[in-house]
């Protein structure tokens, strides 16, 4: 059966570069690491885990606590080509486009750089957008779903989230890959922008009593 047109939204015009640093931290300290960001980010009505393609309501736990559960599929067009696009989607809005994203290789090998910064397409699109890859050669590589909490700052977003896996696709069977929560601090700038880097930096200070923020991965299966 063929998937039909795709739709896709806007994307961003010219080279757009994510900025990011990584953390991790044990359930017992998460408490602390909530109180603290809520003090420091923005007050948050809205929620998208992943850059571009709108904001989206997310669950709210008090105020300025918002809430996420997103499903993520990685697809490659075969198992010579290492390129991959990233599939998410919101579980709390279910009408909510699909965010398409293409990710170039990390870069973190920089001293002058004070985050890893790597090249972005993201790009909301309509709910066959996996039965179109499919169709067009990609397959499936991994899936894992994000539940947690999302945070804002200016142009910097800061996810909160433990990760889980399941082996029959839903959320309510996914078993927890791990206990510790993952912290994703990041931020889209155009080329030339580096300045985000460092207001990132100033952040990762302020939580540095909690939370080492480094420039390396600490999601295992991205």
């Amino acid at each position: 059966m063929s998937a039909g047109s795709l739709s896709v939204g806007s994307v961003a015009k010219g080279q757009q570069y994510e900025f990011l640093l990584y953390g991790s931290i044990t359930e017992a300290n998460l408490p602390t690491l909530l109180h603290r960001l809520r003090g420091l980010c923005d007050y948050t009505t809205s929620s998208s885990s992943r850059g571009g393609g709108g904001g989206r309501e997310g669950g709210r736990e008090g105020v300025g606590l918002t809430t996420f559960t997103d499903r993520e599929i990685t697809m490659k067009i075969d198992s010579q080509n290492t390129s991959r696009l990233h599939v998410r989607q919101s579980l709390d809005l279910p009408n909510a486009p699909l965010i398409l994203s293409y990710h170039g290789q990390l870069e973190i090998s920089d001293p002058n750089r004070p985050t890893a910064v790597r090249t972005c397409v993201h790009a909301g699109c309509s709910h066959n957008l996996v039965e179109y890859l499919r169709e067009i050669g990609f397959v499936p590589v991994y899936e894992f779903f994000m539940k947690g909490f999302l945070f804002k700052k200016g142009p910097m977003k800061i996810l909160v989230f433990q990760l889980l896996q399941s082996d029959q696709g839903d959320v309510e069977s996914a078993q927890l890959v791990a206990p510790n929560y993952l912290i994703e601090m990041s931020a889209v700038a155009a080329s030339g922008q580096d300045a985000v880097g460092l207001e990132m930096k100033n952040m990762a200070e302020h939580l540095k009593s909690i939370v080492i923020m480094d420039k390396t991965d600490g999601i295992s299966v991205r």
